[in-house]
């Protein structure tokens, strides 16, 4: 007997690409945003902590002692192809927990791949010159038009070392298990994972990846702080997106005390309910769930 799952990967499969717009636009044009569960108050956060709050899909808002970081940032109403007056694509399904004029001046931007859930041109158009970024390898010419005082493509296992503000940071770039292709022909662009170091404290950003050796490669025997794992999408795309069971596994693989969730509950990629990747990665750590960072999009994780 065919399985409620199954009808739905066979509605998706066997729905058109003039019926996937009708959809698109005409269904989900007249359906508003939910408001995000929280809001983030990063100005009363202190530079002498780790803080990090969960914008919505994979941006998160990080305050590193000081140096204040934005990974994979994504602010407007849709993401996808850019007309003129429109984007064809995915719609929110919540709204991002800051707008981002209530953001703090950031330091350093982190883009993990072209995907435009990840590179988004309307978003990196509004910062300005004091900021910089870092994304993967043959990905700078989607940043044309930005305002960026220095951008930095970093390969696999390419590190560098930044003093925004006179504060030392450094940043290297992993391999994940996924692909960095923004249209089906431009399969040179790299696609990276990352590890940020300060203060003798590290962050892991997995950004998209199926479940690989990669993060327990990353073990050297000294703890991560904090693993920003993504656990939704997985269905059916499990060959690029983890399961929230494997976010976990590869989280703890590399060592990480905390684990931040996120890529899930704000645009609908794929056919798992909307539910589903924090009800399972609640129930992975059922056993230690005072690790489980945050939960909802808008909440905040202080480092204790």
């Amino acid at each position: 007997m065919e399985t409620k799952r199954e009808r739905a990967r066979r509605e998706i499969r066997r729905r058109s690409w003039l019926g996937h717009l009708w959809h698109e636009w005409v269904v989900e044009s007249r359906r508003p945003i939910a408001p995000a569960f929280a809001r983030p108050t990063p100005e009363s956060w202190s530079n002498d902590d780790l803080t990090a709050a969960w914008i919505g899909h994979s941006t998160v808002l990080i305050n590193f002692f000081g140096i204040k970081i934005l990974t994979d940032p994504v602010f407007f109403p849709r993401i996808g192809i850019r007309l003129p007056f429109l984007t064809v694509g995915p719609k929110r399904l919540t709204q991002p927990a800051l707008t981002f004029p209530e953001l703090p001046p950031i330091d350093l931007v982190l883009l993990s791949h072209a995907h435009f859930d990840h590179i988004d041109r309307r978003t990196l158009k509004l910062f300005s010159d004091t900021t910089r970024v870092i994304t993967a390898k043959r990905t700078r010419d989607l940043l044309r038009g930005t305002k960026f005082c220095e951008v930095i493509e970093l390969g696999w296992n390419e590190s560098v070392n930044l003093s925004p503000r006179g504060l030392e940071i450094e940043v290297r770039a992993f391999r994940p298990k996924h692909w960095g292709a923004r249209m089906q022909y431009d399969v040179h662009r790299g696609y990276n994972s990352y590890v940020i170091s300060r203060n003798n404290r590290r962050i892991i950003y997995g950004s998209d990846t199926a479940m690989t050796d990669a993060f327990a490669k990353l073990n050297d025997g000294a703890p991560y702080d904090l693993a920003i794992m993504c656990i939704g999408a997985y269905d059916p795309w499990i060959w690029a997106h983890s399961t929230p069971e494997q976010a976990v596994a590869m989280a703890d693989a590399a060592g990480a005390r905390f684990i931040m969730p996120v890529h899930h509950q704000t645009f609908r990629l794929s056919i798992e309910p909307f539910r589903e990747p924090i009800e399972r990665f609640t129930r992975a750590l059922a056993k230690t769930p005072e690790r489980i960072a945050l939960r909802e999009i808008g909440e905040t994780f202080v480092l204790p």
